[in-house]
């Protein structure tokens, strides 16, 4: 899909791949919203139908936060609250993202670093992240944001941890900057996840999702 919005267009697209019929531990979404277009992705801890209810409760706050809450800290502290009160025995790893007028803001509490595409090259963008969803009390309950340039012709790629920890037969994790790189970038996703179908095999251990924005 292409939202426009703040005069610029943003191209979103998401892949998935479950590792079981009853998985959904991971999640996603993006929104347009008075404050610019908002992303969400996530990896609920546990699999099954206590990860799908979480997953479901966190995503429908996140809508309806999204929409109302100027501060993506803002919303992170209130999903956090959402799941330390609904079920303390789990957590939530999750990055936020605003894109406003050249640049995108993130939260990340405990979720995998995104990689940003720019200029023929693909490199692991650093987000000081918090505790995840559930945990930031290990953190006085507070998380911070960080900003940078996204202008025309970056991409940022957003995945869970079903992508990176993704090993083949001799163990070797999954290459991901340097298949993103690779990749076409008209089918960039699809691009990438044939390369990690191609790693894994038939030895995938894990839910895998992928989030891509592009200016």
């Amino acid at each position: 899909m292409i939202f426009p919005a703040l005069a610029c267009q943003l191209r979103v697209e998401t892949r998935s791949v479950p590792l079981a019929a009853d998985a959904g531990g991971d999640i996603q979404n993006a929104l347009v919203t008075p404050f610019g277009i908002r992303l969400l992705i996530g990896d609920v801890m546990g699999s099954g139908l206590p990860a799908r209810e979480t997953g479901a409760q966190v995503l429908a706050a996140w809508q309806e936060l999204a929409i109302a809450e100027p501060s993506l800290p803002g919303i992170a502290m209130r999903l956090h609250t959402l799941i330390a009160r609904s079920d303390p025995e789990r957590f939530v790893t999750a990055l936020l993202a605003g894109f406003g007028h050249g640049d995108v803001e993130m939260v990340c509490c405990g979720h995998p670093p995104p990689v940003l595409l720019r200029g023929g090259t693909a490199s692991f963008i650093e987000t000081f992240p918090a505790p995840p969803l559930g945990l930031l009390e290990l953190a006085d309950g507070q998380c911070t944001t960080f900003t940078m340039p996204f202008g025309a012709g970056d991409t940022l790629l957003m995945y869970t941890d079903g992508v990176t920890e993704a090993r083949d037969a001799s163990g070797a994790y999954f290459p991901l900057t340097e298949c993103a790189l690779a990749a076409r970038e008209t089918d960039l996703l699809d691009d990438v996840l044939d390369r990690l179908r191609g790693h894994v095999g038939d030895r995938q251990s894990d839910d895998i999702l992928l989030l891509l924005a592009a200016r």
